[in-house]
């Protein structure tokens, strides 16, 4: 098993203080208490999201400010391990974490922010900020990189939107 490293931890004030940071939106046909609620469903993320292999919620519900998950991305001969720690929870609304700790060496700090807002019953706008340092002499290439991220992550908001346009009743409030 690869190393693991403790990253740098930061909160919201690393979104626009990264070398690396942007953010993207993406209309959801989906309520926002059922993006929200995908959101929260580990067993989704690997669906729509590549190359997220599985998502472990490591604190019990109710989530909130402090609880944590781990990450598995692939690919699955090589896996890597992210432990996430969330450092901002409005249910519903917005939820924010940084990587606490990890099996890549690649990052110094990493947080992202995931808000949803109502544009309608039954639709949303989903933003999703991040601010990245990368570590060591990588940090040299992050102009590559902060451009290849936002166009991943652009097709990762799509890949979501079809995926709650196929399964947004198994979301739906009780």
């Amino acid at each position: 098993m690869p190393n693991v490293r403790n990253y740098r931890r930061v909160g919201h004030e690393q979104l626009d203080a990264a070398r690396i940071s942007g953010a993207v939106r993406q209309a959801i046909p989906a309520s926002a208490a059922a993006t929200f609620a995908c959101l929260e469903d580990g067993e989704a993320w690997p669906v729509w999201l590549e190359p997220v292999k599985s998502v472990t919620w490591t604190s019990p519900k109710p989530f909130g400010v402090g609880t944590t998950r781990d990450i598995t991305l692939g690919p699955t001969r090589r896996p890597a391990v992210i432990n996430e720690e969330f450092y901002l929870w409005e249910d519903g609304v917005v939820m924010g974490f940084f990587f606490a700790s990890g099996t890549l060496p690649v990052f110094d700090a990493f947080a992202e922010e995931w808000r949803v807002t109502p544009t309608g019953d039954d639709s949303c706008e989903l933003e999703w900020r991040y601010g990245i340092d990368l570590a060591g002499p990588l940090k040299y290439v992050s102009l590559l990189a902060a451009k290849r991220f936002g166009r991943d992550g652009q097709k990762s908001l799509g890949q979501l939107a079809d995926f709650m346009a196929a399964h947004k009743s198994k979301y739906r409030p009780e």
